[in-house]
C-alpha cells in the first residue's frame, strides 16, 4: 500500500477520529473506536474466509498490524501488554479478525531483523505493509550467491490473504548440506518469498475462525531469494539488544490474546442469553444455570488478570536496558497460552451448560462462537504439553525465583 493509499484509507475513516498511530496507547484507543465497525464486518469476514476489505482497511488505519516494528526502525514498539489487548479486544468481536491482528503484529518482529537495506527496500515509504508468516512444514533455502534458491510448501498461513508480504521458513542448505545454526540445530531463515513466485492453495475451509484465512501457500519452483530479504528464525536470546529482539520466543505472545477474546465473547453471550430468559420465562432459570454463568464469568476474571501479570513482568524485563529474560521468567511468558487455553476450555464447557439445547441451532451467536473456540484451541501453542517448560525451569533449580 502506497503513502497515498494510506492517507485515502485514513481518511475513510475520519468519521471514528482515529488519532496518529504515534504509539502503541494511541494505537489500542484507535483499536477500540473501529470496534463497532469489526462487528459490521464480522459476518462477512467469516463468509469469505477472510478479512472483509472494509475491515482490512480500518484495521490498517488504526495501526493495528504495526505494533510489533522496533523503535531504531520508525516504529511505536508496543509492550505485549498493548499487543495483548489489541488482538483480545478484536477477538472478543470476531475470533478470526482477531487471528489477524495477532499474526499481522509479528511482522514487525520480521521486518526488524532483516538486514538495513532490506528493510528500507520493503518498509522504506510506510511500515503500514503487514507481513504474514508461515514456518512449518519448512521450506529449502539453498545457499547461492548474494542469497538463497527457495522452494517450499507452507500450511496454516494466517493473514496471508491480507499481507503485503509473505514469509516463509526454511532450513538452510549449503552445497545440498545443512548447515548449523547458532542453537546448534540445522539453520531455520526467515525468508521474504516474492510474490509472483507464490501459488496459494486456497484451502481455508474450516470449523470455526475462519476469517484468519489461513490458506496454505508454495513456492514450487526454486526462486532466488536475495540476502537482505532473509532473517535467522531462531538467534538465542540477548539481553543487549532491542525491547522486541530479546527473545525470538516473545513475536506470538500476542495470540494470547485469541482465547481470552473467545471466553469474553462467549461469557457476554451466555449472560445476554439469561438476562432474555429471565425477562421472557420467569421461574425458568435454575441454580445451575446461574452458577456456571458465575463459574465461566469468574475464569474469564481470573485469566486476565493472570496474562495481564505475565505480560507486565515480561514487559518490565524486555524494556530494562541489559536485562534478559530468566528461563523461568521465558517458559511463564511461552506458556501463557496455554493456561489461557485451559481456562478457555472450561468456559465453553461451562457455558454450553447455560444455553442447555439452544448452542446447537444456527441462527444462535453461541454456536459461532464456539466453533471459533474449538478451533483456537486446536492450534500449537494451546497444547498443555508446552506447560513441561515451567516444570523445567522449577525442576532446574529456581523455585526461590518463584514469585506467585
Amino acid at each position: 500500500m502506497s503513502t497515498t493509499e494510506t492517507v485515502e484509507t485514513a481518511s475513510e475513516f475520519d468519521a471514528l477520529g482515529l488519532e496518529p498511530k504515534a504509539s502503541g496507547a494511541a494505537i489500542l484507543r484507535n483499536v477500540d473506536r473501529i470496534l463497532p465497525l469489526i462487528a459490521e464486518e464480522a459476518d462477512e469476514s467469516e463468509r469469505i474466509a477472510r478479512l472483509s476489505p472494509r475491515a482490512e482497511r480500518a484495521l490498517r488505519a488504526a495501526g493495528a498490524f504495526e505494533l510489533g516494528f522496533a523503535k531504531h526502525r520508525g516504529g511505536v514498539e508496543g509492550t505485549l501488554r498493548e499487543q495483548l489487548e489489541a488482538t483480545a479486544r478484536v477477538s472478543a468481536i470476531d475470533a478470526g479478525i482477531g487471528w489477524n491482528v495477532g499474526v499481522l503484529n509479528a511482522g514487525g518482529y520480521y521486518a526488524t531483523r532483516i538486514p538495513q537495506e532490506g528493510f528500507d527496500e520493503l518498509y522504506g515509504d510506510t511500515l503500514d505493509h503487514p507481513t504474514s508468516g508461515a514456518f512449518h512444514p519448512p521450506g529449502r533455502a539453498e545457499i547461492v550467491d548474494g542469497g538463497f534458491m527457495v522452494t517450499g510448501n507452507w500450511g496454516w498461513g494466517s493473514g496471508s490473504y491480507t499481507a503485503d508480504y509473505i514469509v516463509g521458513g526454511c532450513l538452510v542448505y549449503k552445497d545440498g548440506k545443512p548447515v548449523e545454526g547458532v542453537s546448534g540445530k540445522q539453520a531455520l531463515y526467515g525468508v521474504y518469498l516474492p510474490k509472483e513466485a507464490i501459488v496459494v492453495a486456497h484451502d481455508w475451509q474450516t470449523l470455526g475462525v475462519r476469517a484468519s484465512g489461513s490458506t496454505s501457500y508454495s513456492v514450487p519452483e526454486p526462486t532466488f531469494v536475495p540476502a537482505r530479504h532473509v532473517f535467522d528464525r531462531e538467534p538465542l536470546d540477548d539481553g543487549d539488544k532491542d525491547p522486541l529482539n530479546k527473545s525470538v520466543h516473545i513475536a506470538f505472545f500476542a495470540l494470547t490474546g485469541i482465547c481470552l477474546g473467545v471466553a469474553e465473547h462467549a461469557v457476554r453471550i451466555a449472560s445476554d442469553f439469561l438476562h432474555e430468559r429471565q425477562i421472557k420465562q420467569p421461574g425458568r432459570t435454575d441454580a445451575n444455570m446461574l452458577q456456571c454463568l458465575g463459574e465461566a464469568a469468574s475464569e474469564v476474571e481470573f485469566m486476565w488478570a493472570g496474562v495481564r501479570a505475565v505480560a507486565d513482568a515480561t514487559d518490565e524485563v524486555l524494556f530494562t536496558p541489559g536485562r534478559a529474560l530468566t528461563p523461568l521468567e521465558s517458559a511463564r511468558m511461552m506458556t501463557a497460552n496455554q493456561q489461557a487455553a485451559i481456562a478457555l476450555r472450561r468456559v465453553l464447557n461451562l457455558v454450553t451448560e447455560v444455553a442447555q439445547a439452544s448452542y446447537i441451532l444456527d441462527r444462535e451467536p453461541l454456536q459461532r462462537v464456539l466453533r471459533d473456540g474449538y478451533s483456537a484451541l486446536a492450534h500449537g501453542g494451546t497444547r498443555r504439553a508446552g506447560l513441561q517448560m515451567v516444570g523445567k525451569a522449577h525442576a532446574g533449580g529456581v523455585s526461590s525465583e518463584w514469585k506467585p
